[in-house]
């Protein structure tokens, strides 16, 4: 889900508010009907859940033992490809879990690249410093994403990559495009002066409008049709010239693959803000689609890939119709098939950090599902302290409530008297393993 976020209900359809670099767009649709509530299907529920779940040690991600998360490898199985969502960006606990569960993929399933929810352009710094220890990675993050936890786990990706006994390092790549940065086009750049330099000048030419233009959403958008169409056949033909140049750039190794990755940001980029901001459906559908295409380059060209996202772009069905026509995850599944497994998570109650009404990120937050009817208010009910659990094994009354419409906390990164907090899905039906953690506080921003 982006970055800021909104939602507002009129009569019997949902609104919602989507904040993107700047600029607001609404779309909507229907309320969708949830199944009643019933006392003894969900005590039923609640004791599959405690004969079926896997209980989780603790969240904290210094801890050294990765013991409680093994039933995870018969669960993920042969999956290329795994999408590790958050039911909010602002909470510690996710973060600490999801480090957890990252670090077992790594060290016990030969998971190489974690595809984070975060630009192309700010991810090239990341990957930078995991790989040589180079720079502050705070430095790179997005707000949302500025927090001690996500610098700890680059941290601990770094450490794991300095160690000469792991032979296969792992790359973080960003599958995000809010923006295009000038390291993209130098990254094009200084690799054609190197290996071909007369193509340098018509480069050059094409990118010379492009760099000042694709610097944030808004700039771009805000161009008349005109200069956009003009802007984006630039772009296409950067990627041309590379593509009909291949033989004298090294074409067939794997720092040309990256290069013409990076061309292909900036015609994402452009294509995505043909008709924006005065066609939503179009921007948001382009969105994910590049999100899904970068993730999946990533699975091609680098391996086993962990895509660390929101619940809304990594589930299997589409949680937030009323915004994105279609998200990466169900690209992903359609795609991957079942070599494309998704694993959401989920939290019963807490503070957590969120944009409120006036923009400004913090602990604004706070969730106590107090909905019976709600999948979170039952997990809650489940003795755990945190647990993860294969849906695809429910069974009877289980397996027809998880096939149900309920609603689920939504997590939006904004808060406001007018946002509500929950949509209804079919929860068996968007991922294949969920993480519920019962309790969750703010996640520890950096200054």
């Amino acid at each position: 889900m982006k970055k800021k976020m909104g939602i507002a209900i009129v009569a019997s359809i949902i609104t919602l508010t989507s904040f993107t670099g700047g600029t607001y767009a609404t779309s909507k649709a229907e309320v969708s009907v949830t199944a009643p509530y019933n006392t003894k299907q969900i005590a039923e529920q609640i004791k599959w859940f405690e004969e079926h779940a896997k209980p989780i040690k603790t969240t904290n991600s210094t801890e050294a033992s990765l013991h409680d998360l093994t039933p995870l490898k018969n669960m993920v199985g042969s999956a290329a490809i795994v999408g590790l969502g958050e039911a909010m960006h602002g909470a510690h606990e996710v973060f600490t879990m999801k480090h957890r569960i990252v670090n077992y993929l790594v060290t016990g399933m030969g998971f190489t690249a974690i595809v984070l929810e975060e630009g192309w352009d700010r991810a090239l710094g990341l990957d930078r410093y995991v790989l040589t220890g180079k720079g502050d990675p705070s430095q790179y993050l997005s707000p949302v994403f500025n927090t001690k936890e996500i610098v700890d786990l680059l941290t601990w990706i770094r450490q794991y990559n300095a160690d000469p006994k792991h032979k296969s390092k792992v790359r973080v790549i960003g599958m995000d495009i809010q923006a295009v940065n000038e390291n993209v086009y130098n990254n094009i750049l200084q690799y054609v002066k190197k290996h071909n330099p007369k193509l340098v000048p018509s480069l050059e030419k094409k990118m010379k409008g492009l760099i000042p233009v694709t610097k944030d959403l808004d700039t771009f958008g805000g161009l008349k049709k005109e200069k956009k169409d003009q802007y984006i056949s630039d772009a296409k033909q950067i990627s041309a010239l590379l593509e009909q140049n291949k033989n004298k750039l090294n074409g067939k190794s794997s720092e040309f693959a990256w290069i013409k990755q990076n061309a292909r940001i900036i015609e994402q980029f452009t294509t995505m803000l043909a008709s924006y901001p005065d066609d939503p459906k179009d921007f948001y559908l382009k969105h994910d689609i590049a999100m899904y295409e970068n993730a999946k380059w990533t699975e091609e060209h680098v391996g086993k890939t962990i895509v660390w996202g929101h619940n809304g772009h990594v589930s299997k069905t589409n949680l937030i119709p009323f915004v994105y026509p279609k998200v990466a995850g169900q690209h992903l599944v359609e795609h991957y098939g079942k070599r494309y497994v998704s694993i959401g998570t989920s939290v019963f109650e807490g503070r957590y950090n969120v944009n409120n009404t006036n923009n400004e990120f913090g602990p604004h937050g706070t969730l106590k599902s107090d909905d019976p009817n709600s999948y979170n208010y039952t997990f809650g009910q489940v003795k755990y302290d945190q647990f993860f659990v294969d849906l695809r094994k429910a069974s009877g009354v289980t397996k027809t409530w998880l096939n149900e419409q309920h609603p689920i906390f939504a997590g939006v990164t904004t808060v406001g008297p007018d946002i509500p907090t929950t949509v209804d899905i079919s929860l068996g039906k968007t991922f294949d393993i969920l993480v519920h953690i019962q309790k969750v506080k703010p996640s520890q921003l950096n200054k």
